[in-house]
């Protein structure tokens, strides 16, 4: 270490270490020293401070760049005058990886008995030739620990440097076992009785047994990070973990078996197995997780692949922390206090007060559902606990200890490897069976609904390639590999799935009143209504649906599938809502409290009056809405319209809403009077690709497939459409072979000129000048060359031309 070359320098000169930095370092009687002197501190110079010592030490300053690995690594600012700086540090944050160098060997290569301080990689702690083990102690110059009588340390430094020499990922290795020795060490195995009589017999005489404890963790552990670290560095051992995980991903290191044997075999302990085993955390089982998908490969590619990354809450703690915990302790302090200065790492107080608060929601829903498999868009109490249990799902790898054993102690399936649909299901059957007894699988799983038999059956179908832990899951339902290879399908009984289905639609139009806003994925108590429903408004469009379905439906609600689109009735429904809740059917009454949205809608649906269908201008009529002006009063005679009877689509249906029924002609005639009504308006069809007419029909969107369609066909020598003449009509200019935002901002242009505004493109005059028309005509100027014949000979009919762009604005008269 670069200070403790200083003060073997000053040795020579029978001065302090201090004493000679404040001699290095004088400028004009000023000492720009940083900092203080202690046993554990490091110093830091500048290039001039640098000079001086070489000069001193008459050692060039290249030799002592190659023998100090701190001596550049940072250059300090002056305190006062500008000159020779030093600044001395101390501590974990800045110095790392130091311990004193072996006697011995400092003896062998000065000549010298003075002690030195040296910086050392994992494999240098150990000196095998003197065997000593050279340990760093915060607060002093550390500490020398002999060896003689533990011979497996010095063997354990021999396996470890032919580690580091053949394999490329030796070092990471290392580092990941030394994580998992010491969070091993952390949870204290009663069955360890190895590693207290290693601590006892390395214990010096003047250190307190609990003190050396705390000191001790990394050389105690040492012999077994070696052979761990050997063990996750071995390619064979990494093949036999993927061959075992088959495909999935490990809930617990039982599931990894080869794993767990090489462990046992090579630390020589046979009960480790049985604690392995159940860990679900941890850094080794965050090792699995991530070897066991096979991604990362058995040579050095797992260092690009994050394989050997360690968790902030998993590394072992620095030294100094600890010592300072066990310190305080000691004197009858309280860690906590501590840890208000400076927390702990991988852990925040805000993060743990965020999750103790989600941790009681989990508890409550926990104690009401028997588990935490809950959906993305679970509240508990108004706390978004689904939100909340995918983020702690996602982030159980590096999870501390205390917040994994807090989770699992409330469903030990919490973070299940598997999506958590399926743990949802595999609670209800265990429910089921908790209340009628063991599932018959031969049977067809009589008593459980249609839904829940079918996921059993599907279970049976797919148990070989289910997880281990799915596997026993199902155990304990009664399915093992000899039920599930005899399990035969849940009967389907038509009348009594008809009735469930038919069941959930009356109590959701029941709650809600009608079964207009049932979309697709709508589930209601578990059932998937909306599919349901969408099936049935698909097979009465192909006159499939039985009469007696048909009118069972038309009872819960007589518009369950109108001729028009669903979204006018949802809209209808909301509107109606809105009204009921304050004036009934009375627009004077309700219209001033409506929200905007439903007014605009309702408004709409006056101006559209003649194009809508007979029936819905009846059910308009009941909330009071007629064509008479913008806010109804009076009632029109409206032809009273019985209920359809559900059928194939008529000719008044595809008349009525054209654009939902499946009749190609009329869909593209309706869009093309949408696009007359545009073209007549504003003459021209670059219409913006989100525009929506006042009917809701998306006009924009159709003319851009449209646009697509046809080059599409054109680059495959197809002819063009039929009704792209009709369109070409309307626009010549309707699908041009440039950027439809160019043609959109010429319109703008060309609607300037036509509302006589100022226009001398020449003299750059327009009272649009500065804005986005002005650049746009700006640029046109500046790449008129470029741009496309077809282009230039629209912008010439606004005046812009290849000369426009030579010409320079003359002087104004006033400026004359």
């Amino acid at each position: 270490m670069t200070l403790s070359f200083v003060g073997r320098v000053a040795a020579r000169y029978h001065v302090d270490t201090r004493s000679l930095l404040a001699a290095l370092v004088e400028v004009d009687r000023l000492q720009n020293l940083l900092g203080s002197v202690r046993p554990d501190s490091e110093v830091y110079l500048n290039a001039a401070a640098r000079a001086r010592l070489s000069v001193l030490s008459q050692i060039p300053e290249e030799s002592l760049r190659r023998a100090l690995p701190a001596w550049a690594q940072e250059e300090p600012r002056p305190l006062y005058a500008p000159g020779p700086t030093a600044m001395l540090t101390a501590g974990v944050d800045k110095v790392v990886g130091w311990g004193p160098a072996c006697p011995g060997c400092v003896a062998v290569r000065t000549g010298r008995r003075d002690g030195a301080r040296v910086y050392l990689a994992p494999h240098r702690q150990v000196c095998g030739r003197h065997r000593y083990w050279s340990m760093a102690v915060p607060g002093t110059g550390g500490l020398l620990v002999g060896l003689a009588s533990q011979p497996e340390v010095v063997l354990a430094q021999r396996r470890h440097q032919r580690l580091l020499r053949g394999s490329p990922i030796g070092q990471e290795a290392f580092e990941t076992a030394r994580a998992v020795t010491a969070w091993w060490w952390s949870l204290g195995w009663p069955e360890e009785t190895l590693w207290p009589a290693r601590l006892e017999a390395t214990r010096p005489a003047e250190e307190a047994a609990g003190r050396w404890r705390v000191l001790a963790r990394d050389l105690v552990a040492y012999p077994e990070t070696v052979t761990v670290a050997a063990v996750l560095a071995d390619p064979g051992v990494r093949r036999r973990l993927i061959a075992d995980a088959g495909g999935h991903l490990p809930y617990r290191l039982g599931n990894l078996p080869s794993l767990i044997g090489e462990l046992t075999e090579r630390l020589g302990r046979p009960w480790i197995a049985d604690r392995l085993s159940p860990l679900t955390l941890g850094p080794l089982f965050t090792w699995a997780h991530k070897a066991s998908t096979g991604e990362a490969g058995y040579g050095a590619a797992p260092l690009k692949l994050g394989l050997w990354e360690v968790h902030s809450g998993h590394r072992p703690r620095h030294l100094a922390e600890d010592l300072a915990d066990h310190d305080r302790r000691a004197r009858g302090g309280n860690t906590e206090g501590q840890s208000a200065s400076k927390h702990r790492r991988g852990h925040s107080r805000k993060g743990d007060r965020s999750f103790t608060t989600g941790l009681a929601h989990a508890r409550d829903y926990a104690a009401a559902n028997g588990h935490l498999a809950t959906r993305k868009d679970t509240v508990q109490d108004g706390f978004p606990l689904g939100d909340w249990m995918s983020n702690q799902r996602s982030h159980h790898l590096g999870m501390p200890l205390w917040r994994s054993t807090a989770l699992h102690a409330l469903d030990p399936w919490w973070n299940a490897p598997w999506p958590t649909q399926w743990q949802r299901t595999w609670h209800r059957a265990k429910t089921h069976t908790q209340a009628h007894g063991p599932l018959d699988a031969a049977a067809g799983f009589p008593g459980t609904d249609i839904s829940l038999g079918e996921w059993l059956h599907l279970q049976c179908t797919r148990y070989p390639q289910l997880h281990p832990e799915q596997r026993r899951l199902l155990g304990e339902l009664g399915i093992d590999s000899v039920a599930a290879a005899i399990a035969r399908p849940r009967r389907h009984n038509i009348r009594a799935a008809a009735e469930e289905a038919l069941a959930h639609a009356r109590a959701w139009a029941a709650e809600h009143g009608s079964l207009a806003e049932v979309h697709t994925s709508t589930v209601h108590d578990g059932y998937p209504l909306g599919r349901w429903l969408v099936g049935q408004r698909g097979r009465a469009g192909l006159g499939k649906i039985s009469a007696e379905r048909a009118e069972a439906l038309a009872a819960i609600d007589p518009w369950w599938r109108p001729p028009w689109h669903l979204r006018w009735q949802r809209d209808y429904h909301h509107a109606r809502r809105q009204a009921h809740l304050v004036g009934g059917s009375d627009p004077s009454v309700y219209w001033s409290v409506m929200s905007e949205s439903a007014r605009a809608w309702l408004k709409a649906q006056q101006r559209l009056w003649k194009e809508l269908h007979p029936s819905q201008q009846h059910l308009l009529a009941g909330i009071g809405i007629t064509a008479a002006g913008v806010l109804p009063g009076v009632a029109l005679p409206v032809p009273v319209v019985p209920v359809p009877v559900i059928g194939p689509p008529t000719a008044l249906d595809r008349a009525a809403h054209p654009e939902k029924l499946g009749d190609a002609r009329a869909r593209r005639d309706h869009a093309l009077t949408h696009a007359r009504r545009w073209a007549t308006e504003h003459d021209h069809l670059a219409v913006p690709s989100d525009h929506l007419t006042d009917s809701g029909f998306p006009l924009g969107r159709w003319l851009a497939e449209q646009r697509r369609r046809a080059k599409t066909r054109s680059r495959h020598g197809a002819p063009p459409p039929a009704h792209a003449q009709v369109l070409a009509d309307l626009d010549p200019w309707w699908n041009p072979p440039w950027d439809m935002q160019w043609q959109r901002s010429y319109y703008r242009a060309r609607d300037h000129v036509h509302a006589c505004l100022p226009w001398d493109p020449a003299r750059r005059i327009l009272v649009a000048q500065g804005s986005a028309l002005g650049y746009w005509v700006k640029s046109q100027r500046g790449v008129y060359d470029q741009l496309h014949p077809g282009q230039r000979e629209l912008l010439t009919a606004i005046g812009i031309t290849e000369g426009t762009k030579r010409r320079r604005p003359t002087d104004s008269p006033e400026k004359r």
